[in-house]
């Protein structure tokens, strides 16, 4: 069983290839890879209600006996943990944890566009505005995944980032550069899960998911689209910032109620130049692992190294 899935990321900090952790595996690959469970995902578990209900029951103060063996199967370091796990009143409030981001130092150079989060990364120089691909085991077309003809528009073979967070990881969204974010705006959709699961077939995740999506202004890389996108599980998705007010690089954004999420990033066209590293990875279907406040690309007028 444990062979079924058999995911592996590339860790940047230490260049080696890493198998991922993953919770729940038996129900996942039930879930995607057999007849009946891939109807009950259809017609039942990709119900916004199912993910409410998820959410809302561990926030249960039942739910805090789930923390520790979630932290030992999963390799959760404590080193990043500001309180100990004692102090969680349930699974939900463990979940959306905050960190030392003493630990997640920002790339300083204002020239560098540094990662919104904690994830699996899979870096796009150019992504056209019609054509459909597939990303892991998901569907991915800009204009259904925007929903808005003209931002598909202005996007259209421009560069995309996406940041796959599981749900180990640090659940908190940042910006990737100073300037002046827009109003976070709601796509509704359904709740399927984020993660490559599904071995046979591709699943409508970009398109068919709940999302919200904010536009950008940001000083050194023209207008962004930031995309929080829902999955399986997840209750929410919190705002915490104030639409029309400058903010400083690698200001908090917001974060994700209970269960593993994507943060997509999309650029104009010729605004950034993605690390070399990351495009090579993805070219070969290998996710990045990068930490918040690490590089993920530079300004087209500023040379730039990666590691550096």
């Amino acid at each position: 069983m444990k062979e079924r899935f058999q995911l592996f990321y590339h860790d940047r900090l230490t260049g080696t290839l890493v198998a991922e952790p993953v919770y729940a595996e038996t129900f996942l690959y039930w879930s995607y890879n057999t007849a009946l469970g891939r109807r009950m995902t259809d017609l039942f578990f990709r119900q916004k209600f199912i993910s409410r209900l998820y959410g809302w029951l561990h926030k249960q103060g039942w739910s805090k006996r789930k923390i520790k063996p979630f932290v030992e199967a999963m390799q959760i370091s404590p080193d990043e943990i500001l309180r100990p796990l004692e102090d969680f009143t349930d699974f939900n409030d463990f979940f959306k944890r905050a960190i030392d981001l003493s630990k997640r130092p920002l790339k300083q150079d204002p020239g560098v566009c540094i990662a919104p989060s904690d994830g699996k990364l899979l870096a796009y120089p150019s992504v056209p505005s019609n054509q459909s691909f597939p990303i892991k085991r998901a569907n991915f077309t800009l204009r259904e995944f925007l929903q808005d003809n003209s931002l598909a528009d202005r996007y259209a073979n421009g560069s995309m980032v996406i940041s796959r967070l599981s749900l180990r990881d640090y659940h908190h969204v940042h910006f990737p550069d100073s300037g002046v974010p827009g109003k976070a705006v709601a796509i509704d959709g359904k709740y399927y899960a984020g993660g490559p699961y599904s071995l046979r077939t591709l699943v409508p995740f970009y398109t068919e998911n709940r999302r919200m999506l904010t536009s950008f202004d940001s000083d050194h890389f023209g207008q962004i689209a930031i995309v929080e996108v829902g999955a399986f599980t997840v209750g929410s998705i919190q705002q915490r910032y104030e639409a029309g007010r400058r903010i400083a690089k690698g200001a908090h954004k917001g974060w994700f109620e209970l269960g593993g999420s994507t943060v997509v990033l999309l650029f104009e066209k010729g605004s950034i130049r993605l690390d070399e590293d990351l495009c090579k990875l993805t070219q070969a279907g290998i996710e990045t692992f990068v930490r918040l406040g690490d590089s993920i690309g530079a300004s087209e007028n500023d040379r730039h190294d990666a590691n550096s």
